[in-house]
């Protein structure tokens, strides 16, 4: 009898554990557009990622990055042509939509190393801009790609004035040549205000973008020469996640259509000297001009989440952690090297600020750059308890997860948005859904319970 109060004590307390009910609870009607590095293939040891690590269930939307333009022949083309091609990273990218119906993947273009000059040159043209779009709708066909997504960096950033008013035109007539196919297409803006004003027109983009990914990160980094927040929520000087999106919503971007960006990510500092004190907080504090590098991604001042949390594990005695207020941001200090990172805690704050604006939902660069091996569970800092991996993209759908049960109102969803084509741009199942099956399980574990109680 004792085994058995011990079954039956245990099956009540799983049915009342807040995480198992996080996960009851997942599903959701927000956009959880999800970013692929498709060079974090050639990484080292566990830094590599390749297309079986990707967790299709968590996201909505896909988007492998980044193809490029020839600015010869004016056409799209691969930007590593034995990886994607010969190796067949686009065909096992886009079958992953053949095991996930509901899922699309997207191919993105451009990206900070295509620069912006070819860009600008390739829209300044009716006649090239008509060649590309030709080129990239057989591309996507050919490939079976879902939609396309716009990265150039930026409009009006070394290459004319005119930038601006000539990518409404590519943009309008891609969506106009995207009709038949019923591709989607999206598009990444910066979220620097000034860079705004000079390479958007975003109540004409708007118009024919299906979704707007607002890249809520970089605000600051090693060239500021002092430690600031990579991705601050809230700030004083105009720099954060909230000014921009104020911003954009002033300037008339839809909410149903912008999905915020955040990053899988931090930057990486040197001081000029050390802190007075373990208490002592490294922001504002000068630094160099070089960050240090993590053992993955390799790039000085900037580290994966993944490089963070393996060495906060492996050197915990090295690290002091501490949290910025002012910007709702952890950081981590060893002698005279500084970390500034997103956490668990620190996406939720601005995914639940992200829903309290109606956005669409939420995109994050990378997910290449998750803890995607479960490496780092003993921080016990994820919002979804029941799984070692992808703690940051598990944590982000937990937190859409609780704001859509709190706001389920009918309007959330994502097959009501304007930026969906059919059916099946739906994300995941409605929380309607996924209450009836909270109940479903529920009546189960409770059969389960009274049945191993009275045996």
């Amino acid at each position: 009898m004792k085994a058995c109060d011990f079954l039956f004590l245990f099956t009540i307390l799983l049915f009342n554990n807040n995480n198992i009910l996080a996960l009851l609870r997942s599903k959701h009607n927000k956009v959880v557009t999800c970013y692929v590095a498709s060079w974090a293939v050639y990484r080292p040891n566990n830094g590599q990622f390749q297309v079986p690590n990707i967790p299709a269930e968590l996201c909505t939307h896909l988007v492998y990055a980044f193809a490029g333009l020839n600015s010869t022949s004016w056409t799209i083309r691969s930007l590593d042509p034995y990886l994607d091609i010969e190796n067949g990273n686009y065909k096992n990218m886009t079958q992953l939509h053949e095991r996930h119906p509901n899922l699309k993947v997207l191919l993105a273009i451009g990206g900070w190393n295509e620069g912006s000059k070819n860009y600008s040159d390739l829209v300044s043209s009716p006649k090239q801009r008509s060649t590309f779009i030709n080129s990239v709708i057989y591309f996507l066909g050919k490939y079976n790609f879902n939609g396309f997504d716009l990265d150039w960096e930026y409009p009006g950033s070394g290459g004319i004035s005119e930038d601006r008013e000539n990518f409404v035109a590519l943009v309008k007539e891609l969506k106009e040549a995207f009709k038949k196919s019923k591709y989607l297409l999206t598009a990444a803006i910066s979220a620097n205000q000034g860079t705004i004003d000079t390479a958007y027109d975003i109540p004409e983009i708007s118009k024919y973008l299906d979704f707007i990914h607002v890249m809520g990160y970089d605000y600051h980094g090693v060239w500021d020469k002092k430690v600031l927040p990579n991705a601050p929520l809230k700030s004083e000087n105009g720099h954060s996640v909230v000014d921009t999106l104020n911003y954009l919503l002033r300037k008339g971007v839809p909410a149903n259509k912008t999905v915020l960006g955040l990053p899988m990510y931090g930057r990486t500092f040197i001081l000029t000297s050390k802190l007075n004190s373990s208490q002592e907080s490294p922001i504002n504090r000068p630094a160099t001009s070089e960050g240090f590098k993590g053992p993955y991604t390799g790039e000085k001042g900037f580290m994966g989440y993944n490089e963070i949390c393996e060495e906060l594990v492996s050197r915990t005695n090295n690290w002091i952690t501490g949290w910025d207020d002012n910007s709702d941001t952890p950081y981590a200090v060893d002698n005279d090297h500084v970390i500034v990172y997103d956490n668990p805690r620190s996406l939720k704050a601005k995914v639940e600020h992200a829903m309290s604006l109606n956005l669409a939902g939420i995109m994050t660069w990378s997910i290449d750059t998750d803890d995607f091996h479960g490496k780092c569970a003993s921080l016990k800092d994820s919002l979804d308890r029941t799984e070692t991996t992808y703690p940051l993209l598990r944590s982000i759908n937990v937190v859409l997860s609780q704001s859509d049960n709190n706001n389920d109102d009918g309007n959330n969803n994502v097959d009501n948005k304007n930026g969906n084509n059919d059916d099946d741009n739906k994300g995941n199942n409605s929380s309607s859904i996924a209450r009836s099956s909270y109940f479903i399980v529920s009546f189960i574990l409770i059969t389960l319970a009274s049945f191993i109680y009275y045996i």
